[in-house]
């Protein structure tokens, strides 16, 4: 089965407004196309290993049950949503389905380092909207909040 986009009001996929450490309430009107994802961390021009997100693909019923199998500490689900009129894209973790591992490589000290381009596939670019299609190299925060973490990502220069 494939994991289409759909229109939803959640309160951590608001762009922040005021804090800047707080992910405050769509107002009733807005909606948001988001599409739940399958996130590996490492980097890709090392095979997977390293730092960084190596991958990131739309999650369907197969990568879910593979996900679920314990003892996996690269990969974890999220979802994704466009930005900024598609020139960027946030995904949001649940901090209780990461590991200490990616905790410990990837996103220690409040931000994601991506070492190398990250591309996305163009599924999920097409679904969302987005204006680019891959994760530029370069340092992004991470903002938390009640057991979320989110990551912004701009349109790479």
């Amino acid at each position: 089965m494939r994991n289409f986009p759909t229109s939803t009001n959640y309160n951590i996929l608001s762009p922040p407004r005021g804090q800047e450490n707080r992910m405050l309430p769509l107002s009733e009107a807005e909606t948001v196309r988001q599409l739940r994802c399958d996130v590996v961390f490492g980097s890709p021009s090392a095979d997977c290993m390293g730092t960084g997100i190596c991958r990131i693909s739309a999650r369907t019923e197969a990568s879910a049950s593979t996900l679920d199998q314990k003892g996996n500490c690269r990969t974890t689900a999220g979802i994704l949503f466009p930005i900024e009129a598609g020139n960027g894209v946030s995904i949001v973790l649940t901090r209780a389905m990461l590991c200490a591992n990616i905790f410990k490589n990837h996103l220690r000290q409040g931000s994601l380092s991506l070492e190398s381009d990250c591309h996305l596939p163009m599924d999920v670019v097409q679904s969302l909207g987005l204006k680019f299609n891959y994760l530029s190299i370069g340092k992004y925060p991470i903002r938390e909040y009640e057991g979320l973490m989110r990551i912004d990502f701009s349109l790479p220069r």
